[in-house]
């Protein structure tokens, strides 16, 4: 009896992890090769933001890293974890805090120009981050295209652009309603 017990607590971890994978596969917009395509928006699971985020599939194929809305993605995927997965140091703004997406350990007694100490974290302030240009970054180890938001002075809006991954600056917000809470003036 007890051997059964402890099969079916091993099957239903199993069960847990392998349906979370779909969660850390790459967006994938798919394509139009198929006889009935149903292009549209779907959402995918963002492992770095831990956000689903809006993209436009093309209809056919792609990923199993897509759904139909915004809650079914959460219902999915809002609890995956993965132990390979490198959790970037984030600020209460959503900001990336100094040193994250480059690896490097940065404590607060020495905050970059620009940068104040929250939670143990060197974080970006408004005046800093806001001001600046968009930077996409680099390629990195772990470095995929993910759509991110800056914050445009020129047009006092935030814009969508695409992160590498690695480098970059903080004006890097994982959606548009960060963006804008943060740096809106």
């Amino acid at each position: 009896m007890m051997i059964f017990r402890m099969l079916i607590i091993l099957l239903g971890l199993f069960s847990l992890v392998y349906s979370q994978e779909q969660c850390f596969e790459a967006r994938n917009p798919g394509d139009t090769n198929c006889n009935t395509p149903q292009a549209g928006q779907r959402f995918y699971f963002d492992k770095l933001t831990r956000r689903c985020q809006p993209f436009y599939y093309k209809g056919c194929n792609g990923g199993q890293n897509s759904f139909a809305n915004q809650k079914d993605c959460m219902s999915a995927c809002g609890g995956a974890k993965t132990t390979g997965d490198a959790s970037l140091a984030v600020c209460a703004s959503k900001a990336y805090a100094a040193g994250a997406t480059t690896n490097e350990k940065v404590t607060c007694a020495k905050c970059p120009t620009g940068y104040t100490c929250e939670s143990d974290k060197c974080c970006p302030t408004k005046e800093y981050t806001c001001k600046m240009q968009y930077d996409a970054g680099r390629f990195g180890t772990n470095g995929k295209h993910t759509p991110r938001y800056f914050y445009s002075t020129a047009y006092k809006n935030c814009m969508l652009f695409t992160f590498y991954g690695m480098a970059g600056n903080p004006n890097n917000f994982p959606d548009y309603n960060s963006c804008m809470k943060f740096c809106k003036p």
